[in-house]
């Protein structure tokens, strides 16, 4: 087995293109990483490097060396941080979300004593990706492949928003039909609002050209308060904007949050009770965050 600090020399140096850039970053002296990494290439039986005159490049051994390198670190010091949990009984876990995931759930849930120690940033349709490169449970609104362990943590309407002047707010609840007539913004990226209206509008075999696709919930919400048409978002509403069910032929629709994890993750015990903490305190926390009567009960 490769050593850890030979294999954390050899990402450094990759980082950082030189090896005196990642003697600094290790806090190692420069002849400390060049044995390190001379010691590795002894290991392996190839050269890992070429010095280039625009800094060290990988060979081909390199090349195929460096995404396991990366995970045998990542879990070493992954591998660290769980037994120091253990011995200190704290457990603590490293959760991937998109941005607004986090903000309105995950750092809340932090806050108030759960134990997620990190959250690392991702679109949703990257989420789960990030299980591969450090996240120990991922918290999106895709739903997990069969690979996963995951549960569903709560259900979330789809929310229409928009001006209270735009003449769609008249109404208790919003069609989709009637949505689709006029120009409307939500979420692309893999969101879990876009996924939803595009199924039903192929089922139906509706148009979706007046559509506009935005990056994320607070700047398509700041454009349908602009008036350039409703919004479809799952969030609390901002900037003025009045909120209403998404409804299809009178039935609600809806969406769902999940939390996943490796099924041969060796702290999944652990992190399924996180997600029992993280259930429960959604179920309480989630519907606080919305105006009074403007988030469904059957949500």
């Amino acid at each position: 087995m490769y050593g850890e600090r030979e294999l954390e020399a050899f990402v450094a140096v990759i980082d950082r293109g030189s090896v005196s850039l990642a003697a600094e970053r290790l806090i190692r002296t420069q002849p400390t990483v060049s044995r390190q990494i001379a010691s590795l290439e002894r290991q392996v039986g190839a050269a890992l490097f070429r010095r280039m005159p625009n800094g060290m490049v990988t060979t081909y051994a390199g090349e195929r060396l460096e995404p396991m390198a990366r995970d045998l670190v990542r879990r070493s010091r992954r591998a660290r941080d769980v037994m120091d949990g253990i011995v200190q009984e704290q457990r603590s876990f490293v959760a991937a979300a998109p941005e607004m995931t986090s903000v309105l759930v995950l750092a809340p849930f932090i806050a108030g004593g759960g134990p997620i120690s990190d959250v690392m940033i991702a679109t949703p349709a990257e989420t789960y990706d990030r299980l591969r490169t450090g996240a120990d449970l991922a918290v999106t609104t895709s739903p997990p492949a069969s690979r996963l362990r995951g549960t569903r943590v709560m259900t979330l309407p789809l929310l229409c928003q928009l001006p209270a002047s735009h003449p769609l707010a008249d109404g208790d609840q919003i069609e989709l039909s009637d949505l689709l007539a006029g120009p409307f913004l939500t979420s692309g990226r893999g969101s879990a609002a876009w996924a939803q209206i595009q199924q039903v509008a192929e089922g139906e075999g509706w148009s979706l050209e007046m559509a506009s696709l935005g990056a994320d919930a607070p700047i398509i919400q700041a454009r349908s308060a602009a008036g350039h048409g409703p919004c479809v978002v799952v969030e609390p509403p901002r900037f003025g904007l009045v909120s209403r069910p998404l409804h299809h032929r009178g039935q609600a629709m809806r969406c769902a949050l999940y939390a996943s994890w490796e099924r041969t993750h060796y702290a999944g015990d652990d992190i399924r009770r996180v997600v029992k903490q993280l259930t429960e305190f959604v179920a309480t926390h989630v519907p606080d965050l919305y105006p009074e009567g403007t988030y469904p009960a059957y949500a």
